[in-house]
């Protein structure tokens, strides 16, 4: 009987306790979803090896993004150049690195993704600041695309 009762109470602590574990990790991904809901500056296309891309026919709507941040004198604030370099270990292992430059005063966070892809990074740069972050690993290739955005 004692042992019927306390197999009913571990029974129903797992069961709260599952329950309590989905809605934790409910709750945690739609706050980490909503990271990326704020203002955003027009994706920028860049990529080293490959061609430009071509210009998108299908703009988004006039007003949809939000300005670049500017210099006083109309440059833009934030640049991103590609770099590759094979792993010593590996050479056929190639390193896809991008330089984020910061040549204004405020800070700027800036998302880095894959060209067409989801696979981003968060560079949060502090004004006159310039880092060198690592976008992924290649297997051979020099070559990949990459664009940026300004988050607000």
């Amino acid at each position: 009987m004692i042992r019927s009762t306390f197999g009913k109470i571990l029974a129903q602590a797992c069961a709260d306790l599952c329950l309590a574990l989905a809605t934790l990790s409910l709750v945690s991904t739609s706050a980490q979803a909503q990271v990326g809901y704020g203002r955003t500056t027009a994706p920028i296309s860049g990529g080293t090896g490959v061609a430009a891309q071509p210009q998108n026919a299908f703009q988004g709507m006039s007003g949809t993004y939000a300005p670049p941040h500017k210099t006083p004198d109309g440059r833009a604030c934030i640049s991103v150049h590609p770099m590759t370099r094979p792993q010593i270990i590996n050479p056929k292992i190639i390193d896809q690195i991008v330089i984020v430059t910061n040549i204004c005063g405020q800070s700027i966070k800036v998302q880095v993704c894959y060209g067409g892809s989801t696979d981003c990074i968060l560079v949060p740069l502090g004004g006159y600041q310039r880092l060198q972050r690592t976008l992924g690993v290649g297997a051979g290739s020099t070559s990949f695309r990459y664009e940026y955005r300004e988050l607000y």
